[in-house]
This record gives C-alpha cells, structure tokens and sequence, in this order.
C-alpha cells in the first residue's frame, strides 16, 4: 500500500476593520452545531448556548470565533448575555470580548488606559475563578491578558498550568501559550519550540492541540523575515521534515473527511508544508482534500489580506507543486 493509501486508510493580525467577505469567507467551517449556537447567542437564546458550551467537545472552538474581529459581533450583545444570564461562562465571553475591543484600540505599550482596562478584565476573570474553581475557561482568556499586561513568564506559565490542569491539552490554551513564548511577546524561539515539540509528544495524535509545531515553526518563519522570508525558513531541510513528520502522523490518526476540530491543525500544516518529493507531496494533497475549501482564520490571516484569497492562492501553489511529483 503506497503512503496516500495508508492516509485514507488509517484513523499578524487583521486590522478590525479589514474584515474578509464574510459571503466567501465561512469562519464557522461549514459547521452546523458551530453556527447554531452562533445564532443562539444573537437571538439571544442563552439556555441552548449555555448547553451547548457545557455539552459539545467542539465548544472550545466557539470563543475564539464569536470573539474575533473577523466575525465583529458587538460588545451589546455579550452584554446582554450576561445581564440575562449571569453565569461563569457569560461572564468570561464577556472579559474575552472587552479584551478584543482592548487591543483593537490604544497605545498597548504607554496608554495607562490600556493598562487599566486589561486590569478590569482581569478582575472579572479572577472572580469567576472564585466562583467556579474547575473552570479552564478563565484561564486561558488570562494568558491572552497577561500578554498585554506583560506580566513575566514565570506568571504566564502558572496561568497555562491552571487550564491544562483543569482540562489538558485543550487547543485554545496551548494555542495561547505559545503565542506568549514567541519572541514578540518576550519569549525566544527556544521554548517556542520545546513547547510545540512538547505537545507532538504527549498530546492525543487527533489533537487538535497539535497544531502547535506548524504553528510555531510559522511564529518563528515570521519573526526571522516577515511573510517575505517565510516559505524560505519553512522549506529549510531540518523544518521542512520535522514538519512532515509531523503532518504524516496526524494524517494516518485522523479521519478523512476530517471533522471540524481537525481544521485548524491542517490547515496549519497546508502552508507550513513543503513540497519536495513525491512523500511530501502526497502528504499536502491529502491535506488539502481533507480540509475542502475550509480555510481557518490562522494561517492565512497572517498575510494582512482577504482570508479567502490568499487561502485559494496558496492551495493552488501547493497542489501545483505537487503536480510535478
């Protein structure tokens, strides 16, 4: 059996307002649970939100997208979610919102403003610690503060442990943890990596938590020389077949077609991966079917451009290059 037939066989941020068509562009992936309990939260139907949240296993993939500025839902509408509901989980989508609207405006680095507004968040966060002790949620909405705040990494690291003891591996923590270890945010590229190489390892291999090596090799691609040097840091023979590794493994756990909790890590791997031999090419053709004109917000979103267009641009590369294999 040759390598694609082992695959199907076995198990910088956009400005606010520069926002892709969301007719072309689907931040829900084509997800029906996904959007209806998006449309639970703007009818305000909180009962079936708050069941949904505490029911489905893809629940951790909703607050990164009703928060985003991609999807720019109103600060009115959390608001409201908590003034009828008054419950941990409103409470923590709404810190997690006031923390979009946060970074979307002011000087990040000198506006006391700033400062004292993340403080705010952040107080909200520790009391429904306070009031509900198991929850990973408020954990993880604490790193993305942390990093505005600059608190030390030390700090940071208890906050990932705090949510990874609560709910391990939970992708949108360790995808928040090691935005904090880059080098940005006062990281290095070193313990960028010993976390993504952490994760490779001990992770469940259909987690969705494993998106973290293609991602930190992209943090560190662009770090070395913006998008401009990306794919030249990428196609370097140690990235290039760590990476590979890597896709090959998730590919022969996961199943095809994939389910939406596996989106973000091929999509990842889809422009993380180079192609240079017939192995690798089999491998990013196989990505790209499974993923089926799904684009997630990350990667693609780091070109500063319409999500759906630099997605199609990048996939008709790939599956060119491949072509000649």
């Amino acid at each position: 059996m040759g390598l694609l037939g082992k695959l199907t066989a076995g198990p910088a941020r956009e400005s606010p307002m520069e926002r892709p068509r969301l007719d072309r562009f689907d931040p829900f992936l084509g997800d029906t649970d996904l959007r209806e309990a998006y449309c639970a939260l703007v009818d305000g139907d909180w009962r079936q939100l708050e069941q949904f949240l505490a029911a489905s296993p893809k629940s951790w993939m909703f607050g990164p997208i009703v928060t985003s500025p991609i999807v720019g839902l109103e600060t009115v509408t959390f608001e409201r979610w908590v003034a009828f509901r008054q419950s941990p989980r409103a409470r923590v989508y709404y810190a997690a919102v006031l923390l979009r609207d946060a970074f979307a405006t002011g000087d990040r680095t000198a506006d006391e403003r700033f400062v004292a507004r993340l403080s705010a968040i952040e107080e909200i966060l520790y009391e429904v610690i306070s009031d509900r002790p198991a929850m990973a949620d408020p954990w993880i909405v604490l790193l993305a503060s942390g990093r505005g705040l600059q608190v030390d990494l030390d700090e940071i690291r208890e906050r990932f442990d705090n949510a990874h003891s609560r709910t391990p591996f939970r992708p949108d923590a360790c995808r928040q943890y090691l935005q904090s270890l880059t080098k940005k945010w006062g990281g290095s590229n070193i313990a960028t990596l010993d976390f993504a190489r952490w994760v490779e390892r001990e992770a469940p291999e259909t987690s969705a938590a494993r998106e973290a090596l293609p991602t930190a090799h992209i943090e560190l691609g662009l770090h070395e020389g913006g998008t401009s040097n990306l794919f030249g840091y990428l196609g370097t023979p140690e990235v290039a077949a760590e990476l590979a590794a890597g896709l090959l493994a998730f590919l022969q756990a996961t199943p095809a077609p994939a389910p939406t909790d596996a989106l973000g890590v091929l999509n990842a791997y889809g422009l993380a991966t180079t192609v240079d031999s017939p192995s690798t090419a089999q491998l990013v053709t196989e990505t790209f079917a499974r993923i089926d004109n799904r684009p997630t917000e990350f990667p693609w979103s780091v070109f500063a451009d319409d999500i759906t267009d630099v997605f199609s641009e990048i996939q008709a590369d790939q599956l060119r290059a491949a072509s000649r294999y």
